[in-house]
């Protein structure tokens, strides 16, 4: 029988070895800082996450503020 579990995994629950697979999960459970599922610890295939780009940092632009995107809200 083949071996479900595959050793290339962004994040790896220790407890229950539960695998995320995308940088974006990654990222939202290092925000989290525990497994969503059993609230294990968490093992990160890179350590380091990754510094922002130059192009992913914001200006201080006032047009990307949200309300100005989405518009005004309407209650």
């Amino acid at each position: 029988m083949p071996f479900l579990m595959s050793d290339d995994f962004a994040v790896r629950c220790t407890s229950c070895e539960f695998t995320w697979n995308t940088p974006a999960m990654a990222e939202g459970l290092r925000v989290l800082g525990a497994c969503p599922k059993c609230r294990g610890t968490l093992e990160f295939k890179d350590e380091d996450p990754a510094p922002p780009a130059a192009s992913d940092q914001r200006d201080a632009d006032v047009s990307a503020a949200p309300h100005m995107v989405l518009g005004i809200p309407r209650i």
